[in-house]
């Protein structure tokens, strides 16, 4: 009896009738279900990706300026000791520095940039 009760079952469900929508409905589930899973898997990298901007924003551009900051107060010094006027301590690189610069490379026969690069570093005694 039992296997006379599956057969009928198993010939009502795959009428077309019956059939198709039921493998349209899971068809429907399963798009669902990728979308869904699409989505958190991008959600989650999208945290992912905010938080290490935030982290670089915060951190990167002070760690720049400091040694920027460091460097240039180092070769003002520098300059300074050797009695070259390299402008204001606290202000940004301007033309007394890059003119005391290019007076102390001159001096030193080194190539006249106006810029503290490895060569006028090493110079004034700052290498890196």
């Amino acid at each position: 009896m039992s296997n006379l009760r599956l057969d009928s079952l198993r010939d009502r469900i795959l009428r077309p009738v019956v059939f198709v929508p039921l493998l349209a409905g899971v068809a429907v589930l399963s798009v669902y279900g990728v979308i869904q899973t699409g989505l958190v898997l991008a959600d989650g990298w999208d945290r992912s990706l905010m938080a290490r901007m935030e982290y670089y924003r915060s951190h990167q551009p002070t760690v720049i300026l400091s040694r920027y900051e460091d460097r240039l107060h180092a070769v003002r010094v520098a300059l300074r000791q050797r009695g070259y006027d390299a402008g204001p301590a606290g202000a940004a690189m301007g033309p007394p520095t890059a003119e005391a610069l290019r007076s102390f490379q001159r001096r030193q026969g080194l190539p006249v940039t106006g810029r503290p690069d490895q060569t006028t570093l090493t110079a004034l005694g700052l290498e890196q």
